[in-house]
């Protein structure tokens, strides 16, 4: 892989990360729903969603910006929407469906054994 690529992809990843930690800072948290959380994973579906319409509709996207805003920026918010669309974008609804449950489930029950695991 080349150099250039890699640092475009951490540059975006650093940004893309205090983006995330800034949003989900500022907004509140309302009546338990983490709408931060909410923002910033629709944030990176927009940016995600522009950048392959983009790319789908025949318009150049230098390689150092795909990779600065794909893997790095967007992906350091989210990539979870994208991903989804794309399977459904290829009729693959079957894979599409187990992509949004298990994303859900294991994410979760993740965070439950760090949890777990966190109180040892």
């Amino acid at each position: 892989m080349n150099v250039r690529i890699i640092l475009a992809i951490a540059a975006g990843g650093t940004l893309g990360a205090l983006a995330r930690f800034y949003i989900s800072g500022i907004l509140p948290v309302y009546k338990g729903f983490p709408l931060g959380t909410l923002i910033v994973n629709s944030i990176a579906s927009l940016l995600l969603g522009y950048i392959y319409g983009l790319l789908f509709w025949g318009i150049d996207v230098p390689s150092l910006w795909r990779a600065f805003f794909g893997p790095g920026f967007c992906g350091a918010l989210s990539t979870f929407s994208y991903e989804t669309f794309s399977l459904i974008r290829d009729r693959e609804y079957l894979l599409a469906t187990i992509n949004i449950l298990a994303n859900v489930i294991i994410t979760i029950a993740l965070v439950f054994v760090g949890f777990i695991l966190a109180r040892r």
